[in-house]
């Protein structure tokens, strides 16, 4: 396994030369720091991965996601992030998927390993597990993805090869 994909609230804190995928954040009532148009810029031959941090009106905020990957250009039928921490939030998660997928994107839920299973799956789980393995898969089918590592600059994170390699990314 090999770190695929670096996710940060700031791009600037991942290296332009990086070739792998890259996540930051497009949105939510509690995102540290929103990319601009420009950050996203940066990583034009990437695979890109935008997040959206979950607050508590799931219905509302997926209107405003939409609004805000169609104000990216992100094309429909791509990979997104519903980023929800330690949450457990059935209705939320329902919610915001059942906007977001029929808006044509595909999402992902985020979470820590201890709770993110709790959720539904929507399209895949990106679980934050810091077994200290270093880069790893998280074993459970419904993976797409394993943030193995916290960083000073960016967080690394797995993907698996037929997620990576033939998913439908925002490039």
């Amino acid at each position: 396994m090999n770190e695929r994909m670096r996710d940060s609230a700031f791009a600037s804190t991942i290296n332009p030369s990086w070739a792998g995928a890259v996540g930051g954040y497009y949105g939510g009532p509690d995102a540290y720091n929103v990319w601009a148009h420009a950050d996203w810029k940066r990583f034009r031959d990437n695979r890109k991965l935008p997040i959206w941090v979950g607050g508590q009106d799931g219905p509302g905020e997926a209107r405003r996601a939409i609004e805000a990957l169609r104000g990216l250009g992100v094309p429909k039928r791509v990979y997104t992030v519903l980023d929800i921490e330690g949450r457990v939030d059935d209705t939320y998660v329902n919610h915001f998927g059942q906007a977001l997928q029929p808006a044509g994107y595909k999402v992902w839920v985020y979470g820590q390993a201890s709770s993110v299973f709790g959720n539904p799956r929507l399209n895949g789980y990106w679980v934050a597990d810091y077994a200290g393995q270093g880069p790893f898969m998280h074993n459970h089918r419904h993976v797409r993805a394993t943030q193995y590592a916290k960083g000073e600059n960016y967080d690394s994170s797995t993907v698996r090869d037929w997620t990576y390699n033939s998913g439908p990314w925002w490039v």
